[in-house]
Formats: C-alpha cells, sequence, structure tokens
C-alpha cells in the first residue's frame, strides 16, 4: 500500500524564556565539553530558544486536522537530537495520539533524515503494519555543540513539520527515492531527469540551486528558508497544503546533504514526490 498525504501543519518557534537554563542540564553540557575537549558557551544557552521537541510537537497537534482513528506508526525525525536529553517527543506522541502506535525516532541522516523516515514508513504501509502514519520533523538551535549558522544565531528560530499518512483515502500519495554517492553536479542533472515535462511544483531544500538543476518549462520552484534546514521543504508542503490540492500537480520535494565542503564530495540526493493530480475525490 502507499501511503496519501491526509494532512500537514508547520510551525516556527522562538521563544527566549526569561527563566535561568536549567543548571543541571547546563552542567551536563559544560561535563561533555571538557570530556571532549572543547568550551561550553554558557551564555549562548542562557540565550537559546530551549525549545524541546516535545513543546512543538504539542504545537502541531494542536493545528494538526483532528486524527479521529487509530494511529499506528510514529517517526519522529530530525538532523540534531533534542537538547533536553530527559524528554521524549516519541514518547510523548504515542500517549498523546489514538491508539496504541509503534514509534521510532530517526537522526544521523542530517537533512535527509525526513525522506529516510518517510521512505521507512512506505515500507511499513508497504507490509500493512502501518495503515495511518505521522511523521514529524523537527529544526532545533538549541544544541549543545557549535552548529554554525543558519541553525544558531542572534534572531534564529526553531521549525517543526507534521505529516498525517493514510494507506487509505483520498490523499496524494508519496513516493521517496535517495541516491547516495554523488557529487553536487550529480545530484543535479539526476534532479533534473527527475522532473516532469509538464506542470509541476519543486520545493528545493539545502544544498541544491535552481539554476544548476535547469528545471523543464512548467515547473515551478520555490526555495525553502535557510533558517530551517531540516524541515524547511516540508514547512513549504505544510504551508501551502490547500493551494497544492486544488492545483491538483505533483509537487516535489529535494535535499542534497553533502559529505564535506568540496564540490567532489560524495553526498545524498533525497527526492519525494506527493502527486495530488492522482489524489482521489
Amino acid at each position: 500500500m502507499t501511503l496519501r498525504l491526509a494532512g500537514a501543519a508547520h510551525r516556527a518557534f522562538t521563544g527566549r524564556p526569561a527563566a535561568p537554563a536549567d543548571p543541571f542540564l547546563a552542567r551536563i553540557y559544560s561535563d561533555m565539553a571538557e570530556l571532549y575537549g572543547t568550551a561550553f558557551d554558557r551564555e549562548r544557552f542562557e540565550h537559546a530558544n530551549r525549545n524541546t521537541f516535545t513543546d512543538m510537537a504539542r504545537v502541531l497537534l494542536d493545528v494538526l486536522p483532528p486524527v479521529p482513528d487509530a494511529v499506528d506508526l510514529v517517526v519522529v525525525a530530525s538532523a540534531v537530537p533534542d537538547f533536553d536529553p530527559r524528554e521524549s517527543v516519541v514518547s510523548y506522541l504515542t500517549e498523546a495520539l489514538p491508539g496504541t502506535p509503534q514509534s521510532f525516532a530517526l537522526s544521523d541522516q542530517g537533512d535527509a533524515a525526513p525522506y529516510t523516515a518517510l521512505r521507512l514508513a512506505g515500507q511499513y504501509a508497504a507490509e500493512e503494519q502501518a495503515g495511518r502514519v505521522l511523521l514529524t520533523v523537527f529544526d532545533q538551535t538549541t544544541v549543545p555543540a557549535n552548529p554554525g549558522p543558519p541553525r544558531q544565531g542572534t534572531d534564529a528560530r526553531d521549525g517543526a513539520a507534521a505529516l498525517l499518512l493514510s494507506a487509505e483515502g483520498s490523499g496524494a500519495p508519496t513516493g521517496v527515492r535517495q541516491y547516495g554517492g554523488l557529487t553536487r553536479e550529480d545530484a543535479h542533472a539526476l534532479l533534473r531527469e527527475s522532473l516532469p515535462g509538464g506542470p509541476a511544483t519543486l520545493l528545493l531544500g539545502g544544498g541544491l540551486d535552481a539554476e544548476r538543476v535547469a528545471v523543464p518549462s512548467g515547473v515551478t520552484v520555490e526555495r525553502a528558508s535557510a533558517e530551517f534546514p531540516c524541515s524547511g521543504a516540508w514547512g513549504l508542503l505544510a504551508d501551502q497544503l490547500p493551494h497544492f490540492a486544488g492545483q491538483r500537480l505533483p509537487v516535489f520535494l529535494a535535499d542534497f546533504v553533502p559529505q564535506g565542503t568540496d564540490e567532489e564530495k560524495a553526498g545524498e540526493l533525497s527526492f519525494c514526490v506527493v502527486d495530488f493530480g492522482a489524489a482521489s475525490a
């Protein structure tokens, strides 16, 4: 069975809580920094947003369409771990949603994590182990190590997106492809070959450039904000879901995650299609 997009939500979060950072967490990060020979920036931690994945998940559930039927699978995807190791967003979502869903979190994939998560969820559906899935994606700026821009900065925001998917119903069918060992130029060429010749929308994530893709005529390109490296393209999909559903055209999402800064370094192209043209009435 193919997973179909039944609903989506996206929110950006600031925070800057007035209360001082938890001394327990500060001690953990300070000890970790000392262990690995680096310095813990206490001032940056004090001024960080400190939105946990669970905080953001609560808001996503409030703005998602109602989920009246049991959820079979919950998947949490992120490029960096939650800054508060004492909280488990997987456990929170498992208890907050109807039913008794299986659940897991996926990391160590960089910004390709949402694509891998959706691909794995599709495998569960194909084996009839999950008829209804909630996939959540998180970008968090409060991290113990120095992440570099744009994940942390004076005006950095956190971001989260959620996709509600069903193996049955009228939603748009989804599909994911991922290719490893590609140079950036290879990734652009492969993406160009994968796009249709007719009207469509391409939501372009990090590491990719529309001009280098040379998209075919009729394909509209929108670039995700660099502010949300992991959830950006999915946030665009969620924000414009009624528009895309009304157009009834394919929407493509793509991200390239390089394994280094050199143009010749190999990386991974992740590519997803949400075919609103194939959605049933």
